[in-house]
């Protein structure tokens, strides 16, 4: 079994030498999309992606900073660009 491990980490550090970072950033994303895959609805696993989870980060401090407009929902940015 761990000669089959290790044949299996030399081809995938193989196919990622020479990949630009951002497709390193996106394999990372697969990797913790793999491990979480068991506890996540596959309907919603792309919430989940690092990618998303940061935006979502940068939301909440937006809130938080009042660097938004309304009250963060759709009707509040709507009632507000109505006024």
């Amino acid at each position: 079994m761990q000669a089959v491990k290790e044949k299996l980490t030399e081809e995938i550090i193989e196919e990622l030498e020479g990949l630009p970072k951002e497709k390193l950033k996106e394999v990372l994303g697969f990797v913790s999309y793999i491990k979480a895959k068991e506890a996540i609805d596959p309907a919603q696993a792309y919430f989940w992606t690092r990618g998303w989870q940061k935006m979502e980060a940068d939301a909440e401090k937006d809130k938080r900073t009042l660097k938004i407009i309304g009250n963060g929902t759709a009707k509040g940015l709507i009632r507000e660009l109505k006024s």
